[in-house]
C-alpha cells in the first residue's frame, strides 16, 4: 500500500489536487501533471441544504452518485478527502491548487502563506463572494493539517503585462501608489488556456498573433491577447465592471451610482449587495440572470428578456471593438465558457454587422455548435472559433512549475 509514495519519490510524478469552491458547491480534480490525466474528481452541490448532491469518479470508471445532507463547507471538503483516502494515500498528493481571485500586492502562482491570506482579506470587499469562499476553503485545508503545500494561481496573473496607460484610472496618482487602485483583470486561467490552444491550432506560423477571447457565462469578460500576452481586458480593479455579468453590474457611471445612493438612502453594504446580486443581466431582465432562461423567454416574446439579451451582446461587441484597437487588428475571435460555447443566438447577435471589419460568421456552422472548431465563413478575414476552456488544467500546470522551481 506504499505504491504511490514510492512511485512519486523514484520517478518524480506529481499529483495535484485542484480545489474549486463556490458559494454553495465544491468541486475538485486530482491531476497526474505529466500527462494532465484526471485521476479522480468529485463535486458537491447544495451545501447547507437538507439534501445535497455528491458525485465522484476515479479515472474512467463510472460516476458514483449520492444524495445526503452536507451541512457546511468543512463537511464538503472532508467528504471528498475521505473518498480519496479509501483508494489512495493523501500523502501522494504533491499540492492543493486554488484558482484564487485577488489580493493586495500579490499575484502570480504563490504558496498561500498567512501573509498571502492577509493580502486576500485586504481586498476582500472588491470581490466579496469569490474571495470569501476561497478563504473558507483555504482555511479548511489548513485546519485539516495535511502537511501538503497550498498554492494559489491568482486570476490577475495573466494580466501583469498590461501597460500602465491601459490599467490606470483617472484619479490622483497617489491613490494608485497608496492603495493599488488600478485595473487588474480576471479570468486569467481561462485566457491563458485559450491563448495556448488558439496558438496551437491557428497561430503556429504567425509572428504577430492577435486573439480576442470572449469568456461568456455567469461571469464574463473579454481579453485582447498579442503573442500570448494580455494587452487589455474588460474587467477592472474588481470583477464588477466591464461586461454585464449574470447578477453583477458591469460598467456604471460612478456619479450615477452616487446619485442612486442619495436618492434611495443606500448604505455602502446595501449598495454592494445591489451591484453584486441584483444587477447585470438580472437587473435588466427582472427575472433571471441566466442567459439560457433569458433567451427562452425572449424567444417567447418577452421584451425585457430581449432587452437584457441585446444589452449583454452589445457590451461584448463594444469590448471586441476596443480590443481590435488595442491589438491593431485581430486574427482570431474565440468564444468560450458556458454561454460562449453553447449559445449560437448570442454569438450571432454579438457578431452581426461586423463584415466591414472582415468578421463574418458562417451561420450554418454556428448553429451546429461544434465543441471545438471554426465557425467563421471561408471568406472571413478574421477566424471565429469555439474553444472550450480548462482553467483547472492551467492551475495544475502552474502549480507544477511552482513546485519544481
Amino acid at each position: 500500500m506504499t505504491f504511490f509514495a514510492v512511485e512519486r519519490k523514484e520517478t518524480h510524478i506529481l499529483r495535484i489536487l485542484i480545489a474549486n469552491p463556490c458559494s454553495t458547491s465544491y468541486k475538485c480534480k486530482r491531476f497526474q501533471v505529466e500527462t494532465m490525466y484526471v485521476l479522480s474528481q468529485a463535486a458537491i452541490e447544495r451545501i447547507g441544504e437538507e439534501i445535497g448532491n455528491y458525485w465522484y469518479q476515479f479515472g474512467s470508471e463510472d460516476k458514483i452518485i449520492h444524495e445526503l445532507e452536507i451541512p457546511d463547507y468543512f463537511s464538503a471538503v472532508n467528504l471528498t478527502l475521505e473518498t480519496l483516502k479509501n483508494r489512495f494515500f493523501l500523502t501522494e498528493i504533491s499540492a492543493v491548487g486554488f484558482k484564487t481571485v485577488l489580493s493586495k500586492g500579490v499575484t502570480g502562482c504563490v504558496e498561500l502563506t498567512e501573509n498571502v491570506v492577509r493580502a486576500m482579506e485586504e481586498y476582500q470587499t472588491l470581490s466579496p463572494v469569490h474571495t470569501k469562499v476561497y478563504l473558507t476553503a483555504i482555511s479548511i485545508f489548513k485546519q485539516l493539517n495535511l502537511h501538503i503545500p497550498l498554492v494559489g494561481l491568482f486570476e490577475t496573473a495573466f494580466h501583469t503585462q498590461v501597460p500602465p496607460e491601459a490599467y490606470l484610472y483617472g484619479i490622483p496618482y497617489k491613490f494608485y501608489q497608496k492603495y493599488g487602485i488600478r485595473k487588474y483583470g480576471f479570468h486569467g486561467a481561462s485566457f491563458q488556456c485559450i491563448s495556448n490552444r488558439t496558438k496551437e491550432l491557428y497561430g503556429q506560423n504567425n509572428k504577430c498573433f492577435r486573439v480576442i477571447s470572449c469568456h461568456l457565462g455567469g461571469s464574463s469578460s473579454v481579453c485582447a491577447i498579442k503573442n500570448g500576452v494580455s494587452v487589455d481586458t474588460s474587467m477592472g480593479m474588481s470583477p464588477q465592471c466591464g461586461l454585464l455579468n449574470a447578477t453583477r453590474v458591469g460598467d456604471l457611471d460612478p456619479f450615477a451610482l452616487l446619485y442612486l445612493m442619495e436618492q434611495e438612502n443606500l448604505t455602502i453594504e446595501e449598495t454592494r449587495n445591489l451591484l453584486i446580486s441584483k444587477s447585470g443581466v438580472l437587473g435588466i431582465d427582472g427575472e433571471s440572470g441566466d442567459l439560457r432562461d433569458v433567451i427562452e423567454r425572449m424567444n417567447a416574446g418577452n421584451q425585457r428578456a430581449a432587452l437584457a439579451f441585446k444589452t449583454f451582446a452589445y457590451s461584448v461587441r463594444r469590448y471586441i471593438g476596443e480590443s481590435i484597437v488595442a491589438l491593431n487588428g485581430v486574427d482570431v475571435i474565440v468564444f468560450t465558457a458556458g454561454s460562449g460555447q453553447n449559445s449560437p443566438e448570442l454569438r450571432e447577435e454579438i457578431l452581426k454587422n461586423l463584415d466591414h471589419l472582415g468578421i463574418v460568421l458562417d451561420k450554418k456552422m454556428n448553429l451546429e455548435n461544434p465543441e471545438e472548431d471554426l465557425i467563421s465563413a471561408k471568406y472571413s478575414g478574421v477566424k471565429i472559433a469555439i474553444i472550450p476552456t480548462n482553467e483547472e488544467l492551467i492551475v495544475a500546470k502552474e502549480v507544477e512549475k511552482f513546485l519544481l522551481k
